[in-house]
C-alpha cells in the first residue's frame, strides 16, 4: 500500500518553491519520451516538500493514475514484510509497475544496503521503462555517503532542485494566509515584525500563528514583541539590534561599524558585533557577511580573532557579557 505525503497545509506561491513547482508540473505531464525521469528535491525538514507534493498531486486530473507515494522508511519496512514472507516478487512488482513513484526523505535509509540495492533495481526499471521518479531528501546526493555510487549517480543524473526555507517576504505571504485560515486579524507591522523575526520553516510558522489564535483574535505589533521576548527571547535579537548596542557602547555610528574603513578605532567594535550576532541571533556567516557588507570568510575571521581574545582578556569578557545582556 502506498503512504499518503503529509499534508502541512495547504500553501501559496513562493519564490523559494518556484523552481520545483515548475519542475513538478513539467514531470507530471505525460511524456513521449520513451524514458523515465527523476526529479530530486532537497531542502531541510520542513520546507514545505510535502505539502508540495499533495499540492501537485491534487491538480492531476482525475483520469490520471495517481503516483505511488511512499516514505524510504516505509519502503524499507515493506521490503522488510516481504522477505519475512516470501513475498519479494509481489513487492517488486507493485513498485515497478507505476507510472510515477515518489520516495520521501531518502536519507533515512543510509546505512541499509539491501533496501538501497533494491531501490536502485526499482529506480533503474521504471526509468527503462518511462515511468518516472520523484525523491525528496534533507541532503544532496553527494552527500548521501552511505549511498552506492550507483544510484547517488542516478540521482545526479536527474533534475536536482533546492528548496530554501521562506525568506522575508514570503514568511510573510505565509502567516498572512495561516492568520487568515484561522480567522486570526493582525496588523500590517505586527505582521512584518513576526516576519523578520523568526526565521523558521512554514511548519514551525504553523505551529507560532496556532499558539497565539489560542491567546486572542487580533494582533498589535505590542502583542508580538512581548510574544517574541516571552517564548522566543533569541529570535527577537537581531544583528541590526546588536550592533546599535555595540556602537553607542563603543561611542561610535551604526554607519561606521558596518563601513568598510579599517581604522584601529573600528576594528575591536566590529569584531565585537560579529561574535555577538553569531551567537545571539542565530544567522549564518554569509547572512552576517551581507549584512556587514563583506565576505563570509572575513566574519568567520573576526569570530575566531575575538575567541582567542576573550580567552586571554578578562576585561573584554566583561565588556561582552555587559553587551550580551543589554542585547537580551
Amino acid at each position: 500500500m502506498s503512504q499518503p505525503a503529509t499534508i502541512i497545509e495547504p500553501l501559496i506561491p513562493i519564490a523559494e518553491q518556484r523552481l520545483a513547482r515548475l519542475a513538478l508540473r513539467r514531470l507530471l505531464k505525460p511524456s513521449a519520451a520513451g524514458k523515465g525521469r527523476l526529479l530530486y528535491l532537497v531542502g531541510p525538514a520542513g520546507c514545505g516538500k510535502s505539502a508540495l507534493l499533495a499540492e501537485s498531486f491534487r491538480e492531476l486530473p482525475s483520469s490520471q493514475v495517481p503516483p505511488l507515494q511512499v516514505t524510504a522508511a516505509g519502503f524499507a519496512a515493506q521490503l522488510a514484510d516481504a522477505s519475512a514472507n516470501q513475498q519479494l516478487p509481489d513487492f517488486q512488482e507493485r513498485f515497478r509497475s507505476v507510472s510515477v513513484l515518489v520516495c520521501e526523505d531518502i536519507q533515512a535509509i543510509e546505512r541499509r544496503p539491501e533496501t538501497l540495492r533494491q531501490l536502485l533495481a526499482v529506480i533503474d526499471e521504471l526509468l527503462a521503462y518511462g515511468s518516472d521518479v520523484i525523491v525528496t531528501s534533507t541532503k544532496l546526493p553527494g552527500q548521501l555517503e552511505s549511498f552506492p555510487a550507483k544510484l547517488v549517480s542516478r540521482f545526479r543524473g536527474g533534475t536536482v532542485i533546492g528548496i530554501k526555507p521562506p525568506g522575508p517576504d514570503s514568511r510573510a505571504e505565509l502567516l498572512r494566509l495561516f492568520c487568515r485560515q484561522r480567522r486570526l486579524s493582525i496588523s500590517r507591522d505586527a505582521l512584518a515584525l513576526l516576519a523578520e523575526s523568526v526565521k523558521i520553516s512554514p511548519r514551525e510558522l504553523i505551529g507560532i500563528i496556532t499558539q497565539l489564535s489560542e491567546r486572542r483574535r487580533s494582533l498589535k505589533r505590542a502583542d508580538i514583541e512581548e510574544f517574541l521576548n516571552r517564548e522566543l527571547p533569541t529570535q527577537s535579537i537581531t544583528p541590526l539590534k546588536v550592533s546599535r548596542a555595540v556602537a553607542k557602547d563603543f561611542g561610535i555610528t551604526l554607519s561606521a561599524l558596518r563601513s568598510s574603513r579599517r581604522s584601529q578605532a573600528l576594528v575591536l567594535p566590529r569584531q565585537c558585533a560579529m561574535w555577538l550576532c553569531r551567537k545571539l541571533c542565530h544567522v549564518s556567516y554569509p547572512e552576517l557577511g551581507a549584512f556587514f557588507e563583506r565576505q563570509h570568510s572575513s566574519v568567520i575571521h573576526a569570530v575566531r580573532k575575538m575567541e582567542t581574545r576573550l580567552d586571554n582578556e578578562p576585561t573584554l569578557r566583561q565588556r561582552i557579557a555587559r553587551l550580551e545582556s543589554a542585547c537580551r
